[in-house]
């Protein structure tokens, strides 16, 4: 099973966090790893340092071989 990666997209009130997980790869990730919640009508991406995101917040990618493939 692929496990899934995010990344705050630049125009949300949240990108400021990608910095925080950038500073400290060790305890969030970078890119960080999610799941979805499909119960959570909102927030369904799930993970990450705000513990929550809407899709339209955050850019979805698995990760092989060291490579990000971005979900669309």
């Amino acid at each position: 099973m692929q496990k899934l990666y995010a990344k705050i997209k630049k125009n949300s009130k949240y990108f400021h966090q990608n910095a925080w997980c950038i500073n400290e790869p060790e305890r969030w990730g970078w890119p960080f790893a999610v799941t979805i919640e499909p119960a959570c009508i909102d927030y369904t991406v799930q993970g990450g340092p705000g513990g929550q995101y809407r899709l339209s917040d955050v850019n979805l990618f698995v990760v092989e071989d060291d490579k990000e493939l971005r979900i669309s």
